[in-house]
């Protein structure tokens, strides 16, 4: 199949399911995507929220300021990852993001073990000499305080049940003896410190078929992973995925058999509940990606029925209002990742309209 044919079954892959698309975290979980080229500098600008205008920082980046006069800023950094990745999935730990797996090419071939550092203050990125354990992508990952997990995923052929911890600090990667409860991908996963929790995702494969509703518990220092008694409301996966933030777990939106969904989820660990909030996302969406700035959650781009988009929506989970940023992202993407490190939030690679691409992009919020 040529790499124009790719392209279009690609896109018309993540429409269907966001083939690569997910989440996001801040404080250590994540998105994904998936792609072609290992650059993409795409000039559609959003239609949503207040027009933007390009100036130049004084160290040469591209920012996007609201012509309101708003504190939002929105750089394209020099940085940039070691090549165009899509349906990467990444945490932020002590000021520094980790990037995992994702495609780099058309899957199954193009399907990466690789793990990126990225120094926000220093300017630098590296890819790491330790790998994971196989290439995989639609993975969920979190942060939990000590160790990053990963969560199933797509192996480049079948479903991954597995676990998987990497400590940045020698760095080193295992797969733990605990697995998910079946071969699982597009999950979304967020912690409390002591237990993180894997909601949802698929089985049917590479496709998003087979949705799960089910929220499955792993206990990091027991090495151990059962279900919970709560489960999703209905069964879905997420591109987008869960986070942690201001001491609540939220999941939001994704794609189940009815389509793309608006619906914001909590989950109490200490009840073992789940409810829906009453306050909806601006629209239905999945491949998005999550950043936590301690209060507000910020959700970067994504995908709905029929558009990638590039909009900026800010949930504030002090009073559960919701709101679309005046700035816009300088493209359109899915399947790329966010974190959250200093004031600002870093959005990482993913997927353009026809490629992949390996752009770092800082942004800053009042």
């Amino acid at each position: 199949m040529n790499a124009r044919l790719w392209l279009a079954s690609l896109g018309t892959c993540l429409a269907l399911a966001g083939c690569g698309d997910d989440e996001t975290p801040a404080d250590g979980d994540t998105a994904d995507v998936e792609d072609v080229t290992d650059e993409a500098d795409g000039s559609d600008v959003g239609e949503d929220g207040d027009a933007a205008e390009a100036v130049d920082t004084p160290d040469g980046e591209d920012a996007d300021v609201s012509e309101d006069g708003g504190a939002w800023t929105v750089e394209t950094l020099t940085a940039r990852l070691p090549t165009g990745l899509g349906g990467i999935t990444a945490v932020a730990v002590d000021g520094v993001a980790y990037v995992f797996g994702g495609v780099d090419g058309p899957p199954p071939a193009n399907v990466v073990d690789t793990i990126v550092r990225f120094d926000p203050s220093a300017g630098t990125v590296e890819t790491l000499a330790v790998r994971l354990p196989q290439p995989v992508f639609l993975t969920a990952a979190t942060w939990d305080g000590t160790y990053a997990y990963l969560f199933g995923g797509f192996a480049g052929g079948p479903l991954s049940e597995a676990i998987v911890r990497f400590d940045p600090a020698v760095p080193a990667v295992a797969t733990m003896a605990a697995t998910l409860p079946e071969p699982v991908a597009r999950t979304a996963a967020a912690g409390d410190g002591s237990t993180i929790y894997v909601f949802g995702g698929n089985t049917g494969g590479f496709m998003p078929t087979g949705f799960v509703a089910t929220i499955t518990r792993y206990d990091a220092a027991a090495d151990s992973a059962s279900p919970a008694t709560a489960a999703l409301p209905s069964a879905r996966a997420s591109r987008i995925g869960a986070i942690r933030c201001n001491g609540r777990i939220l999941f939001f939106g994704g794609w189940g058999a009815s389509g793309k969904l608006d619906a914001i989820l909590e989950y109490d660990p200490s009840a073992d509940a789940l409810s829906t909030l009453g306050v909806h996302m601006p629209a239905a969406l999945d491949g998005g990606a999550l950043a936590c700035d301690g209060a507000r959650v910020y959700l970067f781009g994504g995908e709905t029925a029929t558009a990638v988009v590039d909009d900026i929506v800010v949930f504030d989970t002090t009073d559960d209002s919701i709101a679309t940023a005046p700035v816009v992202l300088p493209t359109p993407r899915k399947g790329h990742a966010a974190v959250w490190i200093g004031g600002s939030a870093y959005v990482l690679g993913g997927q353009l309209e026809s490629s992949l691409t390996a752009e770092i992009l800082r942004v800053t919020p009042p």
